[in-house]
C-alpha cells in the first residue's frame, strides 16, 4: 500500500506536513548515474524535502549536472578532495531535516515515493536500512548479488529479532537527526557506515531494516576495481574491528542467537572449513590415520594402498562437508531471496559458493588483518 503524504493549510495555501527530509549525496569528480538519481529525487512525490550534493574536484560533466538542477538541489563544489566524511558532515550542518537520508551517487531508486516511504518506515526507530539490489548485468554483478542477499537477510534478522544492528551498507540508509548528532556524526574512518552503526548500537538505539523501500546499485565493472573495492572494505573492516572489538564481543555474547547465524549467512563457506578442521583434529581420525601408517610400514607391499586410503578418506570427508553445506545454504539463500524478492539462480549460486565466495572471503581476511600487522598500507580513499 502506497504511503500518502499529510498536508496542512496555512493562510489558505497547501503546505507539506510530513517531517522534513534532508538527502545527502557525496560525489568524487563525477558519477554517471548522478543525473538520473537527481531526476528521481526531484520528481519524488514527497514535497517536504531538501537535497544536498557535495562534489569534490568536479569535472565538466558534473558541473553540467549541477547547472541543470541548481534551482532544485543544493550543490557544494570543492576544488580539492575533502573526503566522504567531511562532505557529509559539513552538508548536515547546513541542513534542516528531521530525517537524514544518505545515498551513494551510483544508486537508482525503485520507489516513486521513496522519501515518503522512508518517512513512514522510520517512525518509532532511530536508524533505517533499506533493501539493496545489484543490477545483474555482468558475471561479477551476478556473484556480488549473492553477497547482497546475505547482507540484506542478515540485517532483516537483526531487525526482526533484536532491533539492533552491528553494521549497515552506507549506499542507502536513513537516520534521525537527533540520533546522528547524539553519536557525533560520521567519524573520520574508512568504513564510516559500519562505524556509525556501532555508535548507534552503543547508544542502544532502535534499528529497522525495511524491504518496502529499495535501491539498485552497480557492481564493480572489472576485477581490478573489484579488488580495489575489497581491499578498501577489508582494511576498513579491520580498522573497525580494531576500534570496537571489545564492544562487538560484548554484544555478540548478548545476542548469540542472531550474531552467529548472520556470520554464517554472510560467509557460508565457513561451515565446511570448520567441519574439515574439526574432523582433521578428531582423535578417532588421527588414530585411524596412525593405524594406516603403521600397517603401511609393516607391509611394504601395501604402502600405496594404505596411504591412498587415508588420503581418500580425508578428501571424501571434505567433499561431503562442502556438498552437504552447499545444499543447506542453497535452500537458505533461495528462501531469503524469495522472501526479499531478490534474484536467485541455482547454477550461479553453485559458482558463487565453491569458487567466488572462498576467494572473496580470503581477500576480505587479508584486508582485515592488514591494519593489525602494519600501519603502512595505501588506499585510494580520502578519509
Amino acid at each position: 500500500m502506497k504511503s500518502q503524504q499529510r498536508i496542512q493549510i496555512v493562510n489558505g495555501e497547501t503546505m507539506p506536513r510530513g517531517r522534513k527530509v534532508s538527502v545527502f549525496i557525496p560525489v568524487y569528480e563525477n558519477s554517471d548515474l548522478l543525473e538520473e538519481l537527481l531526476e528521481e529525487l526531484t520528481k519524488d512525490t514527497y514535497e517536504n524535502k531538501e537535497i544536498f550534493v557535495t562534489i569534490d574536484k568536479p569535472v565538466q560533466k558534473s558541473l553540467e549536472v549541477a547547472k541543470k538542477y541548481e534551482s532544485k538541489v543544493n550543490f557544494i563544489l570543492n576544488e580539492q578532495r575533502s573526503g566522504k566524511v567531511d562532505a557529509l558532515n559539513n552538508a548536515v550542518k547546513i541542513s534542516k531535516g528531521e530525517i537524514l537520508v544518505f545515498l551513494d551517487s551510483d544508486v537508482k531508486l525503485e520507489n516513486s515515493n521513496f522519501l515518503g516511504e522512508i518517512e513512514q518506515e522510520i517512525e518509532g526507530f532511530d536508524i533505517l536500512d533499506v533493501k539493496k539490489k545489484i543490477v545483474t548485468d555482468s558475471f561479477i554483478a551476478r556473484m556480488v548479488n549473492y553477497e547482497y542477499i546475505s547482507s540484506n537477510f542478515a540485517n532483516y534478522l537483526y531487525s526482526k529479532l533484536i532491533k539492533r544492528c552491528f553494521g549497515i551498507n552506507g549506499a542507502a540508509f536513513a537516520i534521525k537527526r537527533e540520533t546522528f548528532e547524539e553519536v557525533g556524526g560520521f567519524s573520520k574512518v574508512v568504513s564510516e557506515d559500519l562505524d556509525i552503526a556501532v555508535k548507534v548500537l552503543l547508544k542502544n538505539k532502535q534499528f529497522k531494516y525495511t524491504e518496502k523501500v529499495e535501491v539498485s546499485t552497480k557492481a564493480p565493472s572489472s576485477w581490478r576495481s573489484w579488488l580495489a573495492q575489497r581491499k578498501r572494505w577489508g582494511i576498513g573492516a579491520g580498522l573497525w574491528l580494531r576500534e570496537h572489538w571489545r564492544n562487538l564481543i560484548k554484544y555478540a555474547k548478548k545476542y548469540p542467537y542472531v550474531v552467529i547465524p548472520s556470520i554464517l549467512i554472510l560467509f557460508p563457506t565457513l561451515i565446511p572449513m570448520l567441519f574439515n578442521y574439526v574432523f582433521s583434529n578428531f582423535l578417532g581420525y588421527k588414530i585411524l590415520d596412525l593405524v594406516f601408517m603403521l600397517l603401511a610400514t609393516r607391509f611394504n607391499f601395501f604402502i600405496p594402498f594404505f596411504f591412498s586410503t587415508s588420503m581418500a578418506l580425508g578428501l571424501f570427508t571434505s567433499v561431503m562437508n562442502f556438498f552437504i553445506s552447499f545444499l543447506v545454504f542453497s535452500a537458505l539463500y533461495y528462501s531469503a531471496s524469495r522472501k526479499l524478492k531478490l534474484h536467485f539462480n541455482f547454477l550461479e549460486f553453485l559458482i558463487y559458493y565453491f569458487f567466488y565466495q572462498p576467494f572473496a572471503f580470503f581477500t576480505l581476511i587479508v584486508g582485515i588483518i592488514t591494519p593489525f600487522l602494519s600501519s603502512k598500507y595505501k588506499l585510494d580513499w580520502k578519509v
